[in-house]
């Protein structure tokens, strides 16, 4: 098969026997910005809204949505849920604080039952000593929706709607996925912990 598709290089067919080859021996990969664009067009990717300018060599930038919420209790303790205050962002921005605790959330939806992926950063939104995802980075095929985004600041810090706050990757992956169906499924805000409930279904 793959002296076929080497003798057929450059053509599409090409390329898609070549990542049947890779997939057929364990070989993985990080998708390319214009693969991303491929597999949104042919709705193996789900962006929305989606636009090119948004686009990366490796990966696609996700703006922050409009809606944060601030933590207000005192103690976290991890068998109660938290209590938030919801703040609108204006245009005019929101002031965060340090040793405050935020959620936000991507203005965009995103969702995959082909590829997982992993949410980071964004080099300028580093450089601000803005921390805007805490340790949920990875994303799992078969979720869809808005991603939430635990964010704290270094300093006093004013943020605004719609800025470009980090990007998301996607990868290969190897093996038959067991789709995800949890309890962050279909999110379309800010959602706070539900690790309140792996307490209640271990009782």
């Amino acid at each position: 098969m793959l002296k076929y598709y080497l003798a057929n290089r450059g053509s599409r067919q090409f390329i898609e026997g070549l990542m049947i080859h890779c997939q057929s021996k364990n070989i993985f990969g990080w998708l390319t910005g214009n693969e991303i664009i491929e597999q949104v067009n042919k709705g193996r990717i789900n962006i929305k809204p989606f636009t090119k300018e948004q686009v990366n060599p490796n990966s696609y930038n996700y703006r922050l949505d409009s809606t944060i919420c601030r933590l207000q209790n005192e103690v976290i303790d991890l068998k109660i849920p938290d209590v938030f205050e919801e703040i609108t962002l204006s245009d005019e921005g929101y002031l965060l604080y340090p040793d405050e605790c935020y959620l936000g959330c991507t203005m965009e939806e995103f969702g995959s039952d082909y590829y997982a992926s992993l949410i980071t950063g964004r080099s300028s939104i580093g450089r601000k000593f803005i921390t805007n995802h805490m340790t949920a980075g990875l994303i799992d095929q078969g979720f869809n929706g808005k991603i939430t985004l635990e964010i704290t600041v270094q300093k006093p810090t004013r943020i605004y709607p719609g800025v470009i706050f980090g990007q998301i990757f996607w990868f290969t992956t190897v093996g038959d996925a067991n789709l995800y169906c949890g309890k962050y499924v279909s999110q379309s805000r800010p959602t706070a912990s539900k690790i309140h409930l792996d307490f209640n279904n271990d009782s």
